[in-house]
């Protein structure tokens, strides 16, 4: 069975990347070939940064709260 190109690693995870041993991979060797989806692949990644995600706005969440806390106290103190 053949295996496309695009199927082969790369040395760099781009499609300029160096391939790390095209014939192995076009003769059918795993070890050198993607067996992974695109949609496993950005799911891995976006679990990866989901966390960093919920923290920065978690963190924003915080800022406009003490803001708006301050705003009102400016307020009050003008009346």
């Amino acid at each position: 069975k053949a295996t496309p190109e695009a199927c082969c690693q790369r040395e760099l995870q781009s499609r300029e990347g160096m391939f790390v041993d095209k014939e192995a991979c076009l003769s059918g060797v795993e070890r050198f070939q993607n067996r992974q989806g695109c949609y496993t692949v950005i799911l891995n990644s976006f679990e990866t940064y989901v966390y960093l995600a919920g923290a920065l706005a978690i963190g924003v969440l915080a800022i406009e709260l003490f803001a708006m806390v301050f705003a009102m106290c400016l307020f009050r103190g003008i009346q």
